[in-house]
């Protein structure tokens, strides 16, 4: 089973475990939401709250972060055109195929990931 769910339709991330749930979106822009299926969390690539990360990846208070994902199934998704990930939904509201967090506590996702022991392999599954 995946550590965090994020359902398309719902337009909700969530950390079962941890009782924890943003709102957030993919799509519409570019190829549109991320496809359905398993990803891993890159917990070793995680960007620190910043304001040195660019505008679509920042919220309301000019602050952001970026966390990459990598599809477990074949798909031209997030090798060509940038990489995948969740992020604050900043700018126009919508992805062009990550996950935007919606929710004014964007930074409670990224600390949440934070404090995760690096050793720690996150799963996420797309529905």
């Amino acid at each position: 089973m995946a550590d965090l769910i994020f359902d398309i339709k719902q337009k909700k991330l969530t950390w079962p475990s941890k009782n924890l749930s943003w709102n957030a979106i993919s799509g519409p822009f570019g190829a549109g939401a991320l496809p359905p299926g398993l990803y891993d969390i890159s917990r070793r690539e995680i960007t620190g709250y910043t304001n040195k990360v660019d505008v679509p990846y920042r919220d309301k208070t000019g602050m952001g972060f970026f966390v990459p994902i990598y599809p477990k199934f074949n798909t031209n998704r997030g090798k060509t055109g940038g990489r995948l990930g969740i992020h604050p939904d900043g700018n126009k509201p919508g992805t062009l195929g990550c996950i935007g967090i919606t929710d004014a506590n964007a930074k409670g996702f990224h600390d949440a990931v934070r404090v995760t022991a690096p050793n720690v392999k996150l799963t996420l599954h797309v529905k």
